[in-house]
């Protein structure tokens, strides 16, 4: 998404810091194959980003501590704009449990005299021995590619880490998630064949391997589908199987701002019809209305095609047969929201009719964001229903909730994503990347904007840790009472009150609980009883869901069975 246009461009505190050297030379990637190893070294690759380095002919030193022991280090020549050095860490020098590492380099001492420079900014992971980790592949757009985080602060990242210590297997993620892509790009490659995916390589994967390592630079393509058939070619490739998979998409199909904030992108108007489309993969038109718009839209390339239904299927394909876990969209803008400033809509390609269009609609975004994030949710868990019942191996997909709502937005009092496009720890990275490979790089700049803060990557993680799909097919411990149901009506008219409540078989559950509502709508309150009651405000279907406290601070997570329907 590219949620910067909410702040009329790049503002001027982001161009007096468009050159914060203090981070580079800058780790761009480190891969550890295997990780966790159990048995025999651990075989890596390390690859720096400084383009300044490069034209200078400079040399850098890297280094991979484990707290204060040093595991590697080299020296490099930046011949190019990335450069890449392979190492290997013998086994009796990895650590026996979870230990983390950070890397990081810097410009090396010359023979005249020249003394080294500070080391840049520092790369985090972790390191340790095991047999069977959890393996997590990341499919999406900039949503499931953590835009604006770190490395070790993305949610996929977060989950299978979670994952990992949980089971006490450790856990190892492959990205190949990239800010901007649409889920499905119909005549890309041509006749939507996902194999011819593997015959081409993006600008944003230097080392081709099919993980993005500039995926902060926003781009279209490699849709899911062919960021799918990459991990399975790298799966089969390595000889492995994927325990997990984590996916979104379908935003950038519909144009995030000019489409769903204002619906000036043809086909975009009806957000239901739109949603229907893009994420179900019904109803589109035979010719793409939105393909000749003169500003940068995902719709170019990304109307029609197939739905989150396929992707999913796709998905559990791949080697190994692994769950699937659709994250579900969280409030990006709001009606808790500061109102959007006109210059909003003050871009290049966008005048006129569409111009007038636009400031007129301002007032409605935060009203057709909220339609579309409970529309594209609704899509997600229908979605994974037709998947597993169409399964002929058992349930294996789950739409998972952050449990974020409206004042969790952009601009609000609990906003859980990023405000301004300057603050986030991927800013300097986008500050030399975006001008060099993003064909729209004011745009590129400030893409932080509106996407989960380092606070709503970690309540992505932690909510999909407590959804009970997730805990039976990782075999975590049960937390809090078992057999707890929610009972509420199946139908409700708007501006009425609900009367919602917990039971254990009938029963109300033990004292002692503390009581987190989240009634679907974008709303929460806590109670310390079992019963609830809430008025809807605007027309359904609605999903709510309780989370569960107990006096050890134990949580579990209970989903209503079905949706309750308000209009």
């Amino acid at each position: 998404m590219l949620w910067g246009q909410l702040l009329g461009g790049l503002p001027a505190a982001a161009q007096a810091m468009a050159l914060p050297g203090s981070a580079f030379p800058l780790v761009l990637d480190v891969d550890l194959t295997p990780n966790p190893v159990c048995s025999g070294p651990v075989h890596g690759r390390v690859e720096v980003y400084d383009p300044a380095a490069a034209k200078a002919g400079a040399t850098v030193e890297w280094r991979i501590r484990a707290g204060d022991e040093q595991l590697a280090g080299g020296r490099l020549d930046m011949n190019s704009r990335v450069g890449t050095a392979e190492f290997s860490i013998p086994f009796d020098r990895v650590p026996a449990t979870e230990t983390a590492l950070q890397v990081d380099a810097r410009i090396a001492g010359t023979p005249d005299g020249r003394t080294p420079g500070r080391y840049g900014k520092v790369w985090r992971d972790t390191l340790r021995r095991g047999c069977h980790p959890i393996r997590v592949a990341s499919v999406g757009d900039s949503v499931v590619w953590g835009q604006g985080l770190d490395h070790d602060q993305k949610f996929p990242y977060l989950t299978g880490q979670l994952l990992g210590r949980a089971t006490g297997r450790g856990f190892q993620l492959n990205d190949y998630a990239i800010s901007g892509a649409v889920l499905d790009a119909p005549d890309l490659p041509a006749g939507n064949k996902d194999a011819d995916c593997l015959r081409t390589t993006e600008k944003q994967d230097p080392d081709g391997d099919g993980e993005m390592e500039f995926g902060e630079v926003t781009q279209q393509t490699p849709d899911v589908f062919c960021q799918l058939e990459k991990a399975g070619a790298q799966a089969r490739s390595g000889g492995y199987g994927l325990d997990l998979v984590v996916i979104n998409g379908c935003i950038n199909d519909l144009d995030p701002f000019f489409g769903i904030g204002v619906g000036i992108t043809p086909g975009s108007e009806s957000v239901p019809e739109a949603v229907k489309r893009e994420c179900s993969g019904i109803g589109a038109a035979a010719e793409n209305p939105a393909k000749d718009v003169p500003y940068f839209s995902g719709a170019k390339v990304g109307y029609g095609g197939r739905g989150m239904q396929a992707a999913i299927e796709k998905a559990h394909s791949l080697p190994g047969r692994p769950k699937v876990i659709v994250a579900d969209f969280y409030y990006a803008l709001s009606r808790s929201s500061s109102p959007i400033p006109v210059k909003t809509c003050s871009v290049p390609g966008v005048a006129g009719a569409r111009l007038a269009s636009c400031k007129a609609a301002l007032g409605r975004v935060a009203e057709r964001y909220e339609q579309y994030t409970q529309l594209a949710n609704a899509a997600y868990h229908q979605a994974a229903a037709a998947a597993d019942k169409a399964s002929a191996d058992g349930p294996y997909a789950v739409a998972a909730d952050g449990l974020f709502t409206v004042d969790n937005a952009l601009l609000t009092r609990d906003s859980k994503v990023w405000n301004t496009p300057v603050t986030d720890p991927a800013f300097p990275l986008r500050t030399r990347a975006c001008p060099e490979l993003s064909a729209t790089p004011l745009q590129c700049l400030s893409a932080a904007v509106g996407h989960p803060d380092i606070e709503g990557a970690r309540q992505y993680a932690d909510a999909f840790l407590l959804n009970p799909h997730v805990r039976e097919w990782f075999r975590l411990p049960a937390q809090g009472p078992r057999a707890v149901q929610l009972s509420l009506p199946a139908h409700a008219p708007v501006g009425t009150e609900v009367r919602m409540s917990a039971t254990v078989h009938g029963n109300p559950p033990a004292a002692g609980y503390r009581y987190h509502w989240y009634f679907g709508d974008g709303t929460q309150q806590e109670t310390g009883e079992p019963t609830v009651t809430h008025t809807y405000d605007h027309p359904g279907p609605w999903l709510p869901r309780l989370v569960m406290t107990g006096r050890d601070g134990g949580k579990s997570l209970v989903e209503a069975a079905r949706a309750i329907t308000a209009d």
